[in-house]
Parts: C-alpha cells; sequence; structure tokens
C-alpha cells in the first residue's frame, strides 16, 4: 500500500548531472534496506551516495511484513482510541467494538493477534446493555488493564470503568464484576483518559454536562470504589468561565502526586485549557494562581488531547489549532508556575502543518528518554506523526524533515502514541478500507537523516 511522504532530495553536484543519472541515484537510495535503529551515529553509512535520505521507509517491516496491522472484531464498525505496551513488548489497543460495547485487542510483538488474551486476541464488553465508548488505557504494575470511556444509560451518560485479567477475563475483584459506571450530574458524563497512581489509585478525566461542559475528575480505590480522601466524595466537576464549554481529554500525574489535566475551553472558540490539582482534589493556586490556564493560538478552535511532563517539570500539551485555511498540529510548553516557556518554539507555542493539506489534527503526544516530543494524528485521511527537538524545532532526523504520513488505503485516523522499549514507536486509531472501520496499528523504526 503507498506510503504518503514528502521527501526532499539533496544531490552534491561537481558539475552538470544529467536527469537518468539523478533518477539513478533515487533508485538506490529506495533499494536501500531500512537501517536499524540500533546502528548508532550509522557510521558504516556515510560512505553511500551524498542523498540525504537513506531510511526511506520508516514503517517496521517486521510488524506483520509492513509496519501496519488492521483488526476486525465481528463486521461492524471498531474505533480505537488508546494503545500500551506490556513489559513483555505485547501490545494493547483499546477503544470500542461494533460502535456499541467496548472492544480491546492484544497483540504479540510481530503484530499477530495474541490468542492467549480472550481466545483469539480480542474482547468485547457490555456495561449498560446500550452504547459503551472505550478511549482510554492503562496497564497496572500487575498486569491488569483498564479501560475508561462512558456508558449510555438509556438518556443518560456515565463514566464507565472495566478492569480485566491478563488473559482478557473481567477482574472480579474490582467492584465485584469488573466494571464501574460514575454519574456526576445527572445528564451527560463522558470520560477519556486516565491514570494509575502508584498507590493503586486509578483518576479519570472527562467531562460532565451541568449548566455547560466541564472538566470532571473522578478518583477511585483499587478496588472500584470511589476515594472519598479526593474532594471528599471522589469526584471534582471544574469550570473555566461561566457557562464555557469545557472538554478534558487527557491526564498525568506529576510526581508530587500533584494531577494535570488537558483539554479545551472557550465560548464560541475554544482554546488550549489545563487544570491541574492537588492530591486532595483542589485546584493547586500555584498553578498560574488559579490552577487553571487557557492558550490561544490564532484565534480559531484549539483543543489539547494529550499532556505529558519533562522531567524538569516543564509541561507540554498537544493538540490541534484551527487556522483560516483548516488545522494544525500544536504544541505548548509550559514552566513549572503555568506560564508560557518562552524557550519553546515561539513563545512557549509551535504549529505543524504537514505539506498544505487541510484538516491536521494531534491527537497524543509522547515524550521520549531524550527529551524530543511525538506527536501522532492525522493529516487528511491517514495516520500523521511528527517528532521535535526539546526547543520544538521538527526534529529533521525524524525521515529527513520530521514528519510521515502513513496510508492504510482509506480513510485513516491516528488516536494514540506509545514507546517500546526498543525505541520503536506504536500508533493506533480507526482505518476504513472496505466501507466499515477497523482498528489500526502502525509501527515505526528509528528513522535518521545522514549528513554526506
Amino acid at each position: 500500500m503507498p506510503i504518503y511522504k514528502r521527501t526532499r532530495f539533496r544531490f552534491v553536484y561537481t558539475g552538470l548531472l544529467s536527469l537518468a543519472l539523478a533518477l539513478s541515484f533515487v533508485t538506490v537510495s529506495m533499494a536501500r534496506q531500512p537501517i536499524s535503529e540500533t546502528q548508532g551515529n550509522f557510521a558504516d553509512y556515510q560512505s553511500y551516495l551524498p542523498i540525504v535520505l537513506l531510511n526511506y521507509n520508516i514503517l517496521d517491516s517486521d510488524f506483520d511484513h509492513d509496519g501496519r496491522v488492521t483488526t476486525d472484531f465481528s463486521g461492524g464498525e471498531d474505533f480505537a482510541y488508546a494503545v500500551a505496551v506490556q513489559p513483555d513488548g505485547k501490545i494493547i489497543v483499546a477503544g470500542y467494538a461494533d460502535s456499541v460495547d467496548f472492544g480491546i485487542a492484544r497483540y504479540n510483538p510481530d503484530g499477530s493477534l495474541d490468542t492467549t488474551f480472550g481466545g483469539d486476541g480480542r474482547v468485547t464488553t457490555d456495561i449498560s446493555g446500550d452504547i459503551d465508548h472505550g478511549s482510554g488505557v492503562a496497564l497496572q504494575p500487575d498486569g491488569k488493564i483498564l479501560l475508561a470511556g462512558r456508558a449510555y444509560l438509556g438518556g443518560d451518560c456515565d463514566f464507565a470503568l472495566v478492569r480485566y485479567n491478563t488473559d482478557g477475563s473481567l477482574d472480579m475483584s474490582f467492584s465485584g464484576d469488573g466494571k464501574v459506571t460514575t454519574d456526576f450530574s445527572g445528564n451527560l458524563d463522558f470520560g477519556y483518559a486516565i491514570v494509575v497512581q502508584p498507590d493503586g489509585k486509578i483518576a479519570f478525566a472527562g467531562s460532565t454536562m451541568d449548566d455547560s461542559y466541564d472538566f470532571a475528575l473522578a478518583r477511585y480505590n483499587p478496588n472500584g470504589s470511589l476515594d472519598t480522601s479526593f474532594s471528599g466524595d471522589g469526584k471534582v466537576n471544574t469550570n473555566f468561565s461561566i457557562y464555557s464549554a469545557d472538554n478534558a481529554y487527557g491526564i498525568i500525574l506529576q510526581p508530587d502526586g500533584k494531577l494535570v489535566v488537558a483539554g479545551g475551553t472557550g465560548l464560541g472558540n475554544s482554546n488550549f485549557a489545563l487544570a491541574r490539582y492537588n492530591p486532595d482534589g483542589s485546584l493547586d493556586t500555584t498553578f498560574n494562581s488559579d490552577g487553571l490556564v487557557t492558550t490561544d493560538f490564532f484565534g480559531h478552535n484549539d483543543y489539547a488531547y494529550g499532556v505529558v511532563q519533562q522531567s524538569d517539570g516543564k509541561i507540554v500539551a498537544a493538540g490541534y489549532a484551527a487556522t483560516s485555511m483548516g488545522s494544525d498540529y500544536a504544541l505548548v510548553r509550559y514552566n513549572q508556575n503555568g506560564s508560557l516557556d518562552t524557550t519553546f518554539g515561539s513563545n512557549g507555542l509551535v504549529t505543524t502543518d504537514f505539506y498544505g493539506l487541510n484538516g491536521d489534527f494531534g491527537k497524543a503526544v509522547l515524550l521520549m528518554p531524550d527529551n524530543k516530543i511525538v506527536v501522532a494524528g492525522n493529516s487528511g485521511n491517514n495516520f500523521a506523526l511528527a517528532r521535535y527537538k526539546p526547543d520544538g524545532n521538527l526534529d529533521t532526523a525524524f525521515d529527513t524533515d520530521g514528519k510521515v504520513i502513513t496510508d492504510f488505503g482509506g480513510f485513516d485516523i491516528g488516536t494514540s502514541v506509545t514507546l517500546q522499549l526498543d525505541g520503536k514507536i506504536i500508533v493506533a486509531g480507526y482505518v476504513s478500507i472496505d466501507a466499515t472501520y477497523d482498528f489500526g496499528v502502525a509501527r515505526y523504526r528509528c528513522a535518521c537523516q545522514v549528513s554526506p
């Protein structure tokens, strides 16, 4: 299947080269085998022809032969929104299956379905007898798997949380049946993202509709009961301004036990929105004086979908910013006190356009061990991946321009990203090839620019 990339080939001319010779150089470079990510500075390859692009295809051919996997559950619409890697290298991809139930698939490191999980590598879970949508996944230290999302209950919708044993069966020690639902407002509550604390407690972020949408945050004890040491009843609502629509999509736990939640807020046009909470659920007033930060890019709709914290305490939020022509990937870096870090990009802000295409949507962010930043999502109808240096500039050692577009052959949306221990990057989402949506997973090697 075609992999759409925009690459720039640079030739060193000692005189006039014919068009035929130039084309032959390109052919040779594309025929090279992908360079292994274990080869350090690639010194052995620096004697090649003076073409910067030596790693033409960074998809990992060890992953189902071409770096891409699609998974159908039972012929319906299947959407993946979360990905995680187990310590044994197996890959968890989660979302919802057949449009109505939580769905989770586990893959072996080679991309094949792991038949020790649910019998065929796939598990579906009905929560409410109605529509259930999974959107966030987390792995516990004991190997159990948490899948978070929402469950529709008639005209209502609640936070929904399921815990699985390592074989894919429901963990009956979790709330008696492996499933928990939580109502905030008696109206619509949408859960999106979770994080497991070192003490085994589970923090779960999303949105609740009261007069308008607010950030919603719940914390659970390891047995699935609400943690009443968190805001008195285990639940917190946060409104950024009167009648603003506040929707939370990402969450992280800081080393000091504080929780950072990211999303969007706005009356009309939305801005990036971050809230930081103390361990007891109260807003942290050392963060921008009231615990809340908003950031506007171009005066249009901006949403943060993911958030990470660097080792120096700085916080990076990623998503997309609407423009007059469409939308671009968007990143913001904040100092520990919530102020913009002006050493990052342009006064703390970075936007990235993929080759002039309309509709670039960042949906997830990953911080690498060297503090490089990876953002995954989609550009048009394809998976899109960008890697940035710590200063916010695109990392040209990643496929020569810092950007990669991957086509599965249809309408493809990347929604989540994670890193393997060997440095390979995994992006999960959903793809439509034969008129229905399936889980889609891509794995990428390290791709490095080699100077002549």
